[in-house]
């Protein structure tokens, strides 16, 4: 059940009704956590068993976190067993491979297993949250939630369960606890957010999607120009499928009287890669800093050292390919040397633009293995695409960047160009009001008129319909 799907829209009418038609918290609960079971199982049902699993241990493992003397000890074996988990599923495969081709390397010749290829929905991001929660528990900043409904919902609300945010305990438990008085701007404000994030990824990212899947699909056949707008084409797709997403999340959450963080603020408008990582995937970036980067030492030693394995193992959470971990490799490297590195640009607006663009085509370039680790993990589940590799689908892709001789096209893909166009005068005109509460400043007929166009927009593009990009993490 997708969010971009009729029967997700009448599954969160049906849920939502019946929330605030009972003034009970604990039915509310119920509501919630059934819904959310529901919403996973439906997917894939035998995925239930997992997340069954996972919520009952970790409920048994944040009591006795918060009840032992040894802390760490018990933190460690809960952090692990999540770990493990994640491991078994996204990593086994790949770990396997590496392993036959080292030995191959030294002269042994094996084969490798047939290793697990299902990969649980959101299991990359329930996990992060989860080990957080454990976390936050050991250090002693929330307690250990005594309700088994509610820690249920907070493990899986269907909202964010998928593809985030990632969400704390300190901000999202507490609003399960208490009965919600229903608020008909949160209401309004959540009906937006619901319909422009649905906007967003159906006529933006599905929509280039298809021109991203030709261009990457076959890098060799791309001419110099075609090959920069696809490029362009992708950092677009994968911003607007996923800040479509979290957006819809937050609206989903609104109607519930839940509050969301905020998970992107336009960071293709970043003036340095610092700067990025505070506005793309706040929640995952935040997550990285208080649960990776100040535990390895912060800015109080190896700086350069802690944001390198930070952003290294931030690009592997990706995914099981070596392209992720370059891609984070690569980010961490670029964020060391903006440390280190004098400011040469004056603080005149001219030169603040010129770094925005710099930073958005150096993030473009790194996109390029994120995308074509994509294309290996697709390749992995086609039989007819067997040996296709991200390295080798990155080199062709750079070759058709930069590669001699430079070609263009005499008639450039124009739909692609319309549509990259359209989506940067929707940002600028509507993109700050995704970010904070200016859509109940407006008149109500602004209101209304707005809504019923991105509906209209929906309807119209409902056949280019696809899977969100995160779903796959």
């Amino acid at each position: 059940m997708l969010f971009n799907s009729i029967t997700f829209v009448l599954f969160h009418l049906m849920f939502v009704t019946l929330y605030w038609a009972t003034k009970s918290l604990r039915i509310r609960q119920v509501l919630l956590l059934l819904s959310s079971v529901i919403f996973y199982g439906w997917y894939y049902w035998p995925a239930l068993i997992l997340l069954g699993v996972s919520m009952m241990a970790n409920y048994g493992f944040s009591r006795w976190i918060e009840a032992a003397s040894a802390k760490k000890k018990i933190l460690t074996i809960g952090v692990l067993a999540n770990l493990c988990s994640l491991s078994f599923f996204k990593y086994s495969a790949f770990i396997a491979d590496n392993v036959v081709a080292m030995l191959g390397a030294v002269g042994m010749s094996l084969e490798a297993p047939e290793m697990n290829s299902w990969l649980p929905l959101g299991i990359s991001f329930y996990t992060f949250q989860i080990i957080g929660y454990l976390v936050d528990i050991s250090r002693g900043e929330v307690k250990a939630e005594r309700n088994f409904l509610v820690f249920g919902v907070f493990k899986c609300f269907y909202a964010q369960l998928v593809a985030g945010p990632i969400v704390r305990a300190k901000d999202l438990i507490p609003q399960l606890n208490i009965r919600q008085v229903f608020n008909s701007r949160n209401f309004q404000l959540g009906i937006y957010f619901m319909l422009a994030g649905l906007a967003i990824k159906i006529c933006i990212a599905d929509t280039l999607a298809q021109f991203v899947n030709h261009g990457f699909g076959d890098p060799g056949a791309l001419e110099t120009g075609t090959a920069w707008l696809t490029l362009y084409g992708f950092a677009f797709q994968i911003l607007s499928d996923f800040w479509g997403y979290s957006t819809v999340a937050i609206g989903l959450g609104l109607m519930y009287g839940i509050k969301l963080p905020l998970n992107f603020n336009l960071p293709y408008l970043a003036s340095s890669l610092r700067d990025f990582w505070r506005r793309w995937h706040i929640t995952l970036s935040e997550w990285l800093r208080d649960y990776l980067y100040i535990p390895l030492g912060g800015n109080r030693r190896w700086q350069n050292r802690n944001l390198f394995l930070t952003m290294l193992l931030g690009g592997l959470w990706h995914g099981a390919s070596w392209n992720f971990v370059i891609w984070g490799a690569g980010h961490g490297i670029w964020l060391a040397l903006e440390r280190i590195s004098p400011t040469i640009f004056p603080k005149k607006k001219f030169f603040q633009w010129l770094k925005i663009v710099l930073v958005f085509h150096g993030v473009c370039l790194l996109w390029v293995f994120f995308r074509a680790g994509e294309e290996e993990l697709r390749a992995a589940r086609d039989l007819a695409r067997e040996g296709v590799t991200g390295l080798q689908v990155s080199l062709d892709y750079f070759k058709a960047l930069f590669g001699a001789p430079y070609t263009q096209s005499d008639s450039p893909p124009e739909t692609l160009i319309f549509i990259l166009l359209g989506f940067i005068a929707f940002m600028a005109f509507l993109g700050k009001s995704l970010t904070d509460r200016r859509f109940l400043e407006w008149g109500l007929a602004r209101q209304v008129s707005l809504c019923i166009l991105l509906l209209f927009l929906i309807i119209a593009y409902a056949d280019a319909r696809l899977d969100f990009i995160y779903f796959v993490f």
